[in-house]
């Protein structure tokens, strides 16, 4: 598709997860964190009470200059180096010798942006339960409506729509699961210097460390600086990954399930599907939905090279490549949950192509049903005299089974056997399961 915008493709969701890493929202939080790293230092008798006091009032954006930090950028070409400078600029001349004390760029940096990272993934969450909410409503709505499983391609058993939702409500939980469990783990910054020894902090730089993450609300420092281990960053970039391609396995198997030639399932978007043809009514969602996720699982591959750093710390670090994934993520669960908005259930439709194959999708069921009588092997290869039978008269599995005189008799007792929707199993039950273990 080209590109008919200059503005960036999003969805509110979106645009609302790329200001949490915008330029503004970055340096509101680096003025957050060097006037919290003040306010210890001064209760360590380490910077003058004062000068403390005056770099938190002056800790807003309202009173920040931006066009003297623009400027500073330009002159200086540093992007710290640049926000510290205009910020001077607002506080008195003895406060700015003890602004930013101690500290190194990469500090601040790696501990903004967990704390971008940790307001982005609770917001994917919050969007992922949302999805997952509606997941389960399906699921338990459609718990035995009867379908056709297929494996590789072909017609396998009954089951139900209810089932196949669940297994995808799994899959999306433990996407979710994940996800919590990084935000978890990695809930804490690093204040410890050039090279993470404290030294520019004396004895006491542990215990400003761990004062400062908690005045931040975050999580006790961990024992080993990490400034040179880009593991967590690439953790996470893993982590939405695979929440992207299980979304997408959902919208491609409802693209699949929506084609003319199955139309099990419907995509009731109102998009116009051709500028000739009248008749076709695209599944657009569903191929937004595909497409976002290899774009977003796209993004890792730059994360995972992260990790490879030079020496101890020598390393450009690209926040906007976690920026971009966070912000296709959101883009993404936007558009599915929009794709299940929509969603259109042709049960009909299902249980005609159940009969697709003339009852050889119960080939197991009367392969078990005989194997009480006459032992499991005997009984396969009955099934499979009946399923050539079948396929050379062109008549039905039921059909044929009802012609052999050897088990017509018995398949008389069990009128039901034969019947597609008495072989789905336990799958309603899966399906509540699966909702339950979601609600729980």
């Amino acid at each position: 598709m080209i590109c008919l915008s200059d503005e960036p493709a999003s969805t509110p969701a979106g645009h609302a997860m790329r200001a949490l890493f915008s330029a503004q929202a970055s340096v509101a939080h680096i003025l957050q964190v060097e006037a919290a790293l003040a306010r210890v230092q001064a209760r360590h008798g380490i910077v003058p009470q004062a000068a403390a006091d005056d770099i938190t009032a002056c800790a807003t954006l309202a009173d920040f200059p931006v066009d003297e930090w623009e400027r500073q950028r330009a002159r200086v070409g540093h992007p710290l180096v640049a926000i510290l400078e205009a910020w001077s600029s607002r506080l008195a001349p003895d406060s700015r010798e003890w602004l930013h004390y101690g500290a190194t760029t990469a500090d601040l940096f790696n501990t903004v942006l967990v704390m971008q990272l940790q307001a982005a993934g609770h917001a994917l969450v919050a969007q992922m339960q949302g999805v997952a909410q509606r997941l389960a409503a399906l699921a338990v709505e459609h718990r035995a409506t009867p379908m056709v499983a297929r494996t590789l391609g072909r017609h396998a058993l009954p089951f139900t729509f209810g089932m196949k939702v669940g297994t995808w409500l799994a899959e999306h939980g433990r996407s979710t699961a994940r996800l919590q469990h990084w935000l978890a783990q990695y809930r804490t910054g690093i204040l410890s210097g050039a090279v993470g020894t404290y030294a520019s902090f004396g004895a006491a730089g542990p215990a400003i460390e761990r004062e400062v993450m908690a005045e931040l609300g975050l999580a006790e420092p961990e024992a080993v600086d990490w400034k040179g281990s880009r593991d967590r960053f690439a953790e996470f970039g893993c982590v939405v990954a695979l929440a992207a391609r299980t979304c997408g396995h959902m919208a491609h198997e409802v693209f699949l399930l929506a084609g003319d030639d199955i139309d099990e399932l419907r995509e009731a978007n109102g998009a116009v599907g051709s500028s000739t043809m009248p008749h076709k009514s695209n599944p657009s969602l569903c191929i937004e939905v595909v497409s976002r996720a290899r774009e977003v699982s796209a993004r890792l591959q730059p994360l995972l090279d992260w990790i490879g750093m030079v020496y101890d710390r020598d390393s450009a670090q690209h926040g906007d490549v976690l920026r971009d994934q966070c912000v296709g993520m959101a883009d993404l669960l936007a558009q599915l949950d929009r794709l299940f908005d929509v969603l259109v259930v042709m049960p009909e439709h299902m249980a005609a192509n159940l009969q697709r194959t003339q009852g050889m999708v119960l080939s197991e069921a009367l392969t078990f049903a005989l194997a009480a009588r006459m032992g499991k092997h005997s009984a396969h290869h009955a099934v499979q005299r009946l399923v050539r039978t079948a396929r050379e008269c062109g008549c039905s599995l039921q059909d044929a089974a009802r012609d052999d005189p050897a088990i017509a008799p018995w398949l008389a007792e069990q009128p039901d056997l034969l019947d597609v929707r008495a072989y789905t199993g336990r799958a309603p039950q899966i399906a509540d399961a699966a909702a339950a273990a979601w609600r729980g």
